[in-house]
């Protein structure tokens, strides 16, 4: 009886922690439906509800380039953070060389380091280097330490013996990779795709400093330039705000899946 009792109220507290965090974003998705400067004008009646808002998003200028610029960045970013962080997490846990673990540390070290406090310097080598209002100047700065940590430790867990056996069969080091350690660590990879996306879609600051011209900006950085156009509309701002969330959300919910497979698929088998 106490243990029913126990497992009731920990599934109301459960379903009150999941309600109040929703609150926010159903206010959001309500609230992109009016046309108001009243933040507490809670009054979602149908006759006040209007897709005006959406409206003007859509008709934004450009709103179709700035689309590509954030999913063309954010994919392309993904696939950079991916085959860069695997290759050094893969090199750092099972490759014998001089300063392994020194130069590892040093890497994890960045990821105290405020990413506020790089941005001059970034900037300057971005526009030393010429790339400034480049796709360049987006996608290369967003590999991390924070995934070459999260995979290193995914391989870490994978037995030697397995890349032992691999090297006796005459895999060199790049095929031991795709073979053997790939399919062990997608979980992981996957998780640095889902950070990795989601972080370079809302990457708001770095876009606004590399790229002046208008037809470089990314989806953020068009919607809070327009908000700035008309009135403290409370509806436009969270229109804005639903159509920056959705894409990211939306991929999390795709790759979601695809990441308890990739749990599944990483088991090792004695």
């Amino acid at each position: 009886m106490k243990k029913t009792v126990k497992r009731i109220t920990s599934d109301i507290l459960l379903i009150i922690i999941i309600l109040v965090n929703l609150i926010p974003f159903i206010y959001m998705f309500l609230m992109s439906f009016k046309s108001t400067i009243n933040a507490y004008d809670l009054d979602f009646s149908l006759n006040k509800m209007t897709l005006a808002q959406y409206q003007k998003v859509l008709s934004l200028d450009h709103f179709g380039q700035y689309i590509f610029n954030s999913c063309f960045v954010a994919v392309a970013g993904v696939l950079l953070t991916v085959v860069v962080c695997a290759l050094a997490g893969y090199a750092f846990a099972k490759m014998d060389f001089k300063g392994n673990n020194a130069i590892f540390i040093g890497i994890v070290m960045t990821m105290v380091v405020p990413s506020a406090l790089i941005l001059v310097p970034l900037f300057l080598i971005v526009k030393n280097l010429g790339m400034l209002n480049t796709y360049s100047a987006l996608i290369l700065p967003l590999p991390t330490a924070f995934g070459v940590f999260i995979i290193r430790q995914a391989i870490l867990d994978v037995p030697n013996e397995l890349v032992d056996a691999a090297k006796i069969d005459g895999c060199g080091n790049m095929k031991t990779f795709i073979h053997v350690i790939f399919p062990l660590i997608k979980s992981s990879i996957l998780a640095v795709a889902i950070f990795t996306f989601v972080g370079a879609w809302n990457n708001y600051i770095w876009p606004l400093v590399a790229c002046t011209k208008p037809e470089m900006k990314t989806l953020p950085l068009a919607l809070d330039m327009m908000k700035t156009q008309y009135n403290a509309d409370v509806g436009l701002t969270m229109a804005c705000a639903v159509i920056n969330f959705l894409p990211p959300f939306l991929f999390y919910l795709f790759m979601q899946g695809k990441f308890k497979e990739g749990m599944t698929l990483s088991g090792i088998k004695g």
